[in-house]
């Protein structure tokens, strides 16, 4: 999977800014939890910055992939990342999508960021919606796949939040007609919509699998229960943690101040 996105997760996955009302020290968390703190950072500074390494702070140059870049003006949606904020006096994460390119670091105090290879990557294997992507042809130069992936995470993760009824075995809470809109902020210069619908649809809980065309899952003419054992197996709640727990325990701490 291409990473068009703000962050490669192999350095960063989740994000907390701290220090004074200049925001001079950037706390990162890397993937495998340990801490990198980042002086002197620029107040005006994006998640996806534009400026050239030479003009960041090295660590952080090294961390943004600044060699692709959407249209900066949140109006592709191929920088889309998944912002997670709690709230300590609920015990609640809350879980939307933002177009980095529109996101100043400085307004995500607290808060933890997923992208794309959070959720999946070559290292640690692929996510379900990126292998239904690929199966169902839903990406061909790959530009718009990872926003479109975190889009569609982003639905997954809050129809999880919804009350019961609990969805089939491998089906999420999603239905068909949510899990198509998931992607109605994202654009696509060239594989069409109709195979990126029928990934979304994929993951519905009142999905008809006649609907879902053509993929390199099944043939023609298997049954019902061959197409459903073909599926690449979707857990809900699975190992993504979009908050991590020290990160809870840092923002309790600083409601206490």
């Amino acid at each position: 999977m291409a990473n068009y996105l703000n962050f490669d997760i192999y350095d960063l996955q989740l994000t907390n800014l701290i220090g004074n009302s200049q925001l001079r020290q950037l706390l990162i968390s890397t993937a495998n939890w340990s801490i990198l703190v980042v002086e002197d950072i620029d107040c005006s500074l994006e998640l996806q910055d534009r400026r050239q390494p030479r003009m960041m702070n090295p660590d952080l140059a090294r961390m943004m992939n600044i060699d692709r870049y959407p249209t900066t003006q949140g109006g592709c949606g191929a920088c889309v990342v998944l912002l997670s904020k709690y709230n300590p006096v609920l015990d609640q994460v809350d879980d939307f999508t933002v177009s980095s390119c529109l996101t100043l670091l400085c307004s995500i105090n607290g808060c933890s960021i997923t992208t794309t290879e959070g959720i999946g990557n070559t290292r640690d294997g692929f996510h379900p919606i990126h292998e239904r992507f690929s199966g169902f042809h839903a990406s061909q130069c790959g530009f718009c796949t990872p926003g479109m992936c975190m889009s569609l995470f982003s639905a997954l993760v809050n129809a999880e939040k919804i009350p019961p009824p609990e969805p089939p075995l491998g089906f999420s809470k999603l239905k068909v007609s949510k899990a198509e809109k998931a992607i109605v902020g994202n654009l696509c210069r060239y594989t069409g919509y109709h195979p990126m619908a029928n990934a979304c649809k994929s993951f519905g809980a009142d999905v008809d699998m006649e609907d879902l065309g053509l993929n390199s899952f099944w043939r023609k003419g298997d049954s019902k229960d061959v197409k459903l054992s073909s599926l690449p197996s979707y857990k809900r709640n699975g190992d993504v943690c979009t908050f991590p727990q020290f990160l809870k325990s840092e923002n309790r701490n600083f409601k206490d101040f």
